[in-house]
């Protein structure tokens, strides 16, 4: 059946009137209209000054018209597929994603810098970016999958347990009840950090119109976390010489920054020290947490801030991470404009850095 209506599409394409078609003829009937009252005015000019016209002008003019008009059409026919041979790369490239999402096919940009180029270039960045958003959401839902199905899995076998028998032994039914709370919480937290991370790949940012002193956010985010850590040694080098404001919900860039030490806090071993930096350019204003943990790998480095990816899943499970943090941390900083970094070598510990574009008040300033 599927065969039978690609024929028939086949033999409907091939029987079509296509637009090179209809330009030359347009341009040939143009041709002739325009000959026609060319000839029409002549003749009566002719006639007015020398009363009769020759047989043989009708003739010329006749043959003139056929000619031209043969040749005026070739000539459009020629020039016009020659035009269009983007038109049939676009539509090869958009039946050819048609049947499958991702395909490594796509559409050749003429020699000429034309609109057709333009739209060529339109084209294949629509479809890298729509499989860029196929393979992440395929991704993500693999993610989710696998990473639900532990806790899920864990619960179901404590529930099937206490249906058993496990019910009527004390010591059983609070070790069950206490596991499955365990991997509740853990569920309910990664559903979360899945909204967050939604949250923060759709922030409208020509809508936000809060102002946020990085300053005083960041002093309270280090003074936080040297409450709660008091093992920690903290240290801030705090280089700002005046306000540094920046057009970011407060709250948001808490949350990168609140990551950002959690991070590093998790990953810090025998040398429990944090170090923040806060420093101002020109255009920007650059925040740095650091820390003098394991460190990582460059292959690691590189994909830290991946979606659900832990270096040691066993260890970061156990720490309580999900791989989420440091995608929703990217993610906003992206959102509002800026850009984070990391530098980090094994055994040596890593530096994020954070760069956020400054706001002005006045273009002047």
């Amino acid at each position: 059946m599927t065969m039978n209506v690609n024929k028939k599409t086949i033999e409907k394409t091939a029987r079509r009137f296509s637009l090179s078609w209809q330009l030359s003829l347009g341009m040939a009937s143009g041709f002739f209209i325009i000959f026609l009252v060319f000839a029409f005015i002549l003749s009566q000019i002719i006639r007015q000054y020398y009363g009769k016209i020759p047989e043989a002008l009708y003739q010329w003019l006749g043959v003139t018209i056929i000619i031209g008009g043969a040749c005026v059409f070739a000539y459009a026919f020629l020039l016009l597929r020659y035009i269009l041979r983007p038109v049939k790369s676009i539509e090869a490239t958009i039946e050819a994603f048609e049947d499958d999402p991702m395909t490594d096919v796509r559409a050749k940009r003429s020699g000429l810098n034309d609109e057709f180029s333009d739209l060529v270039n339109v084209l294949n960045r629509m479809i890298d970016r729509l499989q860029n958003l196929i393979s992440a959401q395929q991704q993500f839902v693999s993610d989710v999958s696998h990473e639900l199905r532990t806790p899920v899995t864990i619960v179901k076998g404590h529930m099937d347990l206490l249906n058993r028998w496990g019910k009527d032994e004390p010591d059983v039914l609070e070790d069950s009840i206490k596991s499955s709370l365990a991997e509740m919480q853990r569920m309910e937290t990664l559903i979360n950090e899945m909204l967050n991370l939604t949250r923060a790949e759709q922030i409208p940012i020509e809508n936000v119109s809060e102002i946020t002193d990085m300053g005083g956010l960041v002093h309270r985010v280090f003074d936080n976390f040297k409450l709660i850590h008091p093992e920690f040694i903290f240290t801030f080098d705090d280089d700002l010489s005046q306000i540094a404001n920046v057009k970011v919900r407060q709250d948001h860039m808490e949350q990168i920054l609140i990551i950002l030490a959690d991070n590093a806090v998790k990953y810090s071993l025998e040398r429990k020290e944090i170090h923040f930096a806060l420093s101002q350019t020109a255009n920007r204003v650059e925040i740095g947490v650091q820390d003098f943990g394991e460190g990582l790998s460059g292959e690691d480095a590189s994909r830290v801030f991946d979606r659900f990816y832990r270096v040691d899943k066993a260890r970061s499970r156990a720490k309580g991470g999900n791989g989420l943090g440091l995608s929703i941390a990217q993610r906003l900083v992206n959102a509002y404009g800026g850009e984070i970094t990391l530098e980090s070598a094994l055994g040596s510990g890593s530096v994020f850095t954070v760069r956020m574009p400054l706001y002005r008040e006045n273009a002047n300033d």
